[in-house]
Order: C-alpha cells, then structure tokens, then sequence
C-alpha cells in the first residue's frame, strides 16, 4: 500500500466535546468515510480520535469534525498528527474512556434543553417513551446537574443508580441510534420514577401524578416541582389570588416571579418577543428571559409595577408532561427556597423546607448532584445582557489571557457566583445567590470545590481574590483560605473588579489602559465612601478614579437602600433648608418614613453632619429620583426602586425637560451634579412624572457619558468598558453606548457574564493574577 497515500492519524479535539453525542458523531463520521481507528473520551474532558486511511479522506474527516459537528458542541481546536500506515485496526469502535488524573483541557457541557425528537418521542402513543418524563439522548438532558466526575460516563453521574433495561442496552450499544453511548439512557422500565406527597409529606398513590398535579393546581394550589437542577414552586399565572398567596406564605411582597410557557405560541398571546429575544427563548439553555408585557392575560400581581416578565419554555419532560394536562398559556415558576437559602434540591428537604409554603410535592427519585438555578438575561438592541448565568451556562468557562497561575475567586456579597482559573480559562460557579447566610456560605465552598473536583486540580491555587469590603463574608472566607494554605490574598476595588471583568472576557491585553464606567447600586471605594457612579482609567492592575457622581449623604447607611426616601432628603439637604425639606415631604412622610417626623429630623442631623459616610451610586441617584414620584418607598428586593422607575419612564418622553448637563471639574476629576437637578425638579412644577422619570436617565446617561468622553480625550485613550448593574437599564445601556460609539469610541459591555456582581469573580482573578506576576 503506498505509505504517501495512506497514513494514520492522531487527532485531538478540545472544546464542549462531552456529553453531547460527540463520539457517536464521530462514529458515524468515521464509517462514512470509510476510516478505521478509535474515538475516546479523555479525562480532560477532550476527545482523542486515532484513525487510518487515506491521507485525503482522513484531512475531510478532520474539516468535518468542525463543520458538521453537534449544535450543542463547541470545537474549540482540531490537532492532527499524521503518522505512518501500520493498518493496525480493521474497524472503528468506541473506546472506554480514560479515567485521567491531569487537570482538564476541554470544557464540560451545561444542561441542555430536551430536544426536539425527544419531544417527539414523548409525545407518540407508539414509542416507548411515550409520557416517560426522563426521556434523554445524545443531544439532550442533564449534565452539569448529573455528573460526579470526569469522564462523562454513566456511572459518573447520577444514572448509575438505575441500571439499563434491555432494551435501553440495545439503543445505547447501538451506532446507528440517537440514544448510542447516551449517558443519560433511560425508560419507565428501568429509569426514575415520578412520585407525589401531600403538603404533609405524605405519600399519594395515584397512576397519573401529571393529571393529580394539573387538577390541584386547576384549582388554585401552589405544588413543588422538582426538576433536573432544584426544586421550583408552580401555581396558575393567571390567578390573582394564587400569587397572592404565594407572596404572603413566602414573604415576598413584590419581588417579580418567572413563568413558564408550553410553547412560543403561547408566549407570544401575552408578549411581543423580538427575533433575538426568540433566539434567546428557543435555544437548547432554555434560559428566563425578561419580556415586555402585553395584555392582561398574566396576573399582574406576577410582577407589580414593572412592564416586564421573565419567561422560559420547557426544557424537562415533566415540565412538558405537567403542560399536556393544562389549558393555560403559563404557570408561575419560581425558586422553590425560603427566603435567604440555596434552592432545595433533595426530597426530604424540599418537603421540610417548602412545608407551609406549597399545597403539594411532585417529586422524583434521581439525585440532583449540582444545584443549578435558572438562567436570567434581556436582549437590548441586539445585545444580550445575563443578569444571573446559571442553568445552560455553566460550567462554560470565559478564556482570557492569562495563562500562568490558578487563581481562586469568592466574588462579592449579592448575587454571587465565584471563580476558578484554569490554563486560560475561568470557570465560574453557577449563581449562588446573596451570600449573606451560613447555608448560602456553605454554598459557594461546596460550589468551588465541585469545580476544582472537575478540574482536576490538585495543587493549591497561586492566590486568592476577593472584594475590598472587608465586611463580605466572601472576604471573611478569602482571609481563612489563604491563613490555612498560606495563599496570597489580593483584594480588588468593587468597580475596578467590573471593568477588568470586561477587559478580560473582550481579551484586552492587562496592560493596556482603557476608560472604565462602573454604574451600580454600592461598592467599597477607596476613600472610605460608598462608590457607584464611578468613571476611572484602568489596566488589570491599577486604576485612577478621574469621574463619579456628586457624592450625596447616606444617613443610616444601609438603611437609605431599603428607604429610598431617606436617600432623597439627604439629597434635599444639598441644596434646600430644613425647613423647607420639611414642607416639601410632608404629604409623604408617612408612606416614607415609618418613624415619621422623628425619623426625618434625625436624617436631616445626620446627613447635615460632616463626618457622614457619603455615595456616589448611580443605583441611590435612581432610587431617590423613584422615590420623588411615590413608584417605591421601601426596597423589598434588590434594584425595585431603580426598575420601577425604568419601567414608568418607558410611559414619558426625555425631551420634554430641558435642563443642561452639570459636570463640575475639581482639579483632575470631574463629578457630575444630581442634587441641582433634583431642586429643579420640584420646584418646577409643570412636568407629568413620566417624563421626570424618562428625563432623570437621560440626564444620568448623558452626564457620565460626557465625562468618560472628557476623559477619553485628555489621555488619548480610545477604548471605554462599560459594566455594572445599571446597565441593564435598557434605554441607559443603549444612550451611553450611543453618544460614545457617535464620537468614535470603541465600546465594550460584559456579554459572557453578568453585568451585575455574578460577574466580578472573574474581574478579581485576573487582577489578582496581575498582581502575583
């Protein structure tokens, strides 16, 4: 046989390249080109591919491993070696996979929405899985939720306590099936099982749990659901009075819930979702995405206040199953928790935890291995924004830059996720939460672990990163970490840690310095005050604050993020006398101030006195201006005065006001005035509140936007990074982005990770590796 024609090649592909019907695509991709060899999963989560052939054939096969690979794979690198013609192998198999102990080169998959024909499937009296709720393949079910350990194997993952049945051995051993060397295999004969419980937890025997469920909640009752990643809480999103029960017995008074939807159709009879928005709803992570309402159909207690719902379709077989026996264009689907602790995950817990809370359990008896929330994001303009990157997600990790040290990250306090680095990668946890509690402490340890378990990791990581607030029981924990393993422990600048966030994932070099705008609701500065409204020039490792916000009082501290209104007369106080603060807020006193007179004549000593701890947070200016027009006067959850607001200024029009942008220069930084606009506000007296509403962003937007164009100029740098939680405002988002891309400035958001603080972990690593090098 010519060797110059024939060769056998070593073929490594790295990338999402497990547990998504990868080496059955292989092998059939090997038979039809006629190639002899192996495919096997290696422990590093990549795949290793020997085959001989022809030279041409064998480089077709290698084109095609990129081009026609499976929709939830990633390729990330094809490497071939050509070797000489042995003719070793007389056919192509699959190999066992290698149980390796090195760290991992590849990347494992998320959980991935069913799919289509397993839809299908479900849903034909004459298949097998006909209504079997766990019905899986290849291309579909859990993943991140299941898995143990690497490689991605059955008896790895949480399916090794349910042995396969005949005829699931057949489908799984066979090339030519959907479900060939499927992990997740499964059928009613051989799989888990579907089993109720009274709101007691007591056992109901019924041979249709669906049918019992789905009449429960025809009825009004709230029922616990537990799925591939948590447990979630269900009632009918039509019914008033079945949210208003669920607010009441969780303790939840606004806060907006999530509902799922059977099918586009029926979203689409309560909303108008644009292409990308679809895009977004329909793709195999099946994440909630935040939707402009339309119509009454929903109950408006969903969501009180705001013009937007979070809404996702199915991605399990018993959310499908559930929907067969309804007739209703959406059911509420939140997080089945108490307030303040990690989504259940396990049967005894949900039915202790969840007790008083929901009417009836329906539950299974597969374990959850990895708690996974869901995944939240908006589309504005074209751009997605996550606002919690869970559930379809991760464990994807973000390449940067920096490849040389293992860096560990706690992130911050609200709505957490941590962070380890890897060989360029940086793997962020799934969302964590608030971690203000033991249980949600508890947590993000056991979350950092399962990562460095899958890692393969097995040195101890070159530093430690954390927040500047030495208060965060995140930092709390940095500091043991690195006392037990003597680590060093680098802390980074809250909004600093944002910016570098964006660099990092845009893979700007750590030493180039760019124009970072930080707009949030609070972070530690540096000076001792409450930074939010932050302008700063920036590398990976230092930073110069040059613009922020006016910095206005914060009386109580803490307490003006609950009170927006004590936020507002501390404003007032800039530039009105007591007296008249007096005049101006006394028809609102008593829906402001509980404490009512006492409480204000106690603001107005505080936020008068110098030594008062100051902010300038974009998030308190947004709260005080929601707070003038009566949209929120206690805060029951994170950003509602600031989304309330957003949601009435869609009613107003910007350009009704016109009152000049006030930026004030003091020496090399520039502050941008909010406490004269404020004054002008309420003293003129002629504008409808949504177009104070609609005029207050714009005013916010233009302003920092001015002042990172000043900057801009002055240091010659052409590069602006926008990120924080604010930018998930749309219309402030999209200003900001069009007055600096109008003056030929090249702009970056966060799109990988949250803008908010799910995404700081990955900010602090690569400072904190900057720092070490």
């Amino acid at each position: 046989m010519d060797s110059s024609t024939f060769a056998e090649a070593l073929i490594q592909v790295t990338g999402r390249v497990q547990g998504v019907g990868f080496r059955p695509f292989i092998y059939r991709l090997a038979l039809y080109y006629n190639l002899k060899g192996y495919v096997k999963n290696l422990g590093d989560a990549g795949v290793e591919i020997v085959v001989e052939g022809s030279k041409k054939k064998i480089q077709k096969f290698a084109d095609s491993i990129v081009k026609d690979a499976p929709k939830v794979s990633e390729v990330k690198r094809v490497r071939v070696d050509f070797k000489i013609f042995t003719g070793r192998f007389h056919e192509f198999i699959i190999e066992k996979s290698n149980s390796s102990e090195k760290a991992i080169s590849g990347i494992f998959p998320p959980d991935i929405g069913i799919c289509s024909e397993c839809i299908e499937n479900i849903s034909n009296p004459n298949s097998r899985w006909w209504e079997y709720p766990f019905t899986a393949c290849a291309w579909c079910g859990p993943r991140f939720t299941a898995i143990q350990t690497l490689p991605y194997d059955r008896e790895r993952t949480n399916m090794n306590a349910f042995p396969m049945c005949k005829d699931c051995v057949n489908e799984y051993m066979d090339p030519s099936d959907r479900r060939f060397d499927a992990q997740g295999i499964t059928c009613s004969h051989c799989g888990p099982r579907m089993e109720l419980f009274d709101k007691e937890g007591a056992q109901i025997i019924t041979t249709d749990p669906f049918s019992y469920t789905a009449k429960s909640l025809q009825n009004g009752a709230l029922v616990a659901v537990k799925g591939i990643g948590g447990i979630h809480i269900t009632g009918l999103a039509t019914d008033d009075e079945v949210i208003k029960n669920l607010r009441k017995r969780k303790n939840r008074i606004s806060q907006p819930f999530a509902v799922m939807s059977p099918t586009l159709e029926d979203v689409k009879i309560f909303t108008s979702p644009t292409s990308e928005e679809v895009k977004l709803l329909t793709g195999w992570q099946r994440p909630i995405v935040l939707l402009k309402k339309q119509g009454r159909i929903l109950s408006e207690e969903l969501a009180p206040g705001l013009d937007r719902i979070g809404v996702m379709l199915p991605y399990t077989g018993i959310q499908l199953m559930l929907f067969k026996r309804l007739k209703t264009p959406a059911l509420l689907m939140t997080s089945g928790n108490p307030s303040g602790v990690p989504m259940a995950i396990n049967n005894k817990a949900a039915i202790n935890e969840l007790h008083g809370i929901v009417d009836l359990f329906l539950l299974h008896n597969r374990e959850i291995v990895n708690r996974c929330d869901d995944s939240v994001l908006r589309v504005n303009g074209k751009r997605k924004a996550f606002i919690r990157r869970s559930r379809g997600y991760v464990p994807d990790p973000i390449e940067i830059t920096l490849k040389e040290k293992i860096a560990v990250a706690l992130g911050t306090e609200m709505s957490n996720a941590a962070g380890i680095s890897f060989e360029g990668k940086c793997y962020l946890t799934q969302y964590l939460g608030d971690v203000i509690s033991l249980e949600n402490f508890d947590y993000e340890q056991k979350a950092l672990q399962f990562l460095y378990d899958l890692l393969k990791i097995t040195c101890n990581p070159d530093v430690i990163a954390c927040d500047d607030h030495p208060g965060y029981m995140t930092s709390q924990l940095a500091k043991v970490i690195s006392q037990e393993k003597d680590i060093p422990i680098i802390t980074s600048q809250h909004h600093h840690a944002h910016i570098v966030s964006v660099c990092a994932e845009n893979k700007i070099e750590s030493d180039q310095p760019v124009i970072g705008v930080a707009l949030d609701g609070a972070g530690y500065g540096s000076d001792g005050t409450i930074w939010g409204g932050e302008v700063l020039i920036s590398t990976y490792k230092e930073y110069e604050r040059r613009g922020h916000l006016e910095q206005i009082p914060m009386p109580g501290g803490d307490l003006c993020t609950e009170y927006p209104y004590r936020m507002l007369i501390a404003e007032l106080t800039k530039t009105f006398s007591n007296n008249e603060i007096c005049d101006i807020t006394k028809n609102h006193i008593q829906f402001g101030l509980k404490n009512g007179m006492k409480e204000l004549e106690l603001i107005l000593h505080q936020s008068r006195h110098p030594n008062i701890i100051k902010t300038s947070s974009a998030g308190r200016f947004l709260d005080s201006i929601s707070a003038l027009l009566g949209l929120n006067y206690h805060r029951t959850y994170e950003g509602e005065p600031a989304m309330k607001l957003e949601s009435f200024a869609n009613r107003g029009n910007p350009y009704k006001i016109h009152y000049p942008v006030e930026i004030i220069q003091q020496k090399n930084k520039y502050y941008l005035e909010t406490s004269k606009l404020i004054h002008y506000l309420i003293c003129e007296k002629k504008y409808r509140k949504e177009d104070i509403a609609a005029f207050s962003q714009k005013y916010l937007s233009q302003g920092i936007a001015q002042i990172a164009l000043l900057l801009a100029e002055k240091e010659g740098i052409n590069t602006i990074c926008l990120s924080g939680g604010v930018f998930v405002n749309k219309y402030i988002s999209n200003t900001i982005e069009k007055i600096l891309i109008n003056q030929k400035k090249i702009v970056f958001f966060n799109k990988k990770v949250p803008l908010g603080d799910g995404g700081l972990a990955l900010g602090q690593i690569c400072k904190a590796i900057c720092d070490i090098m």
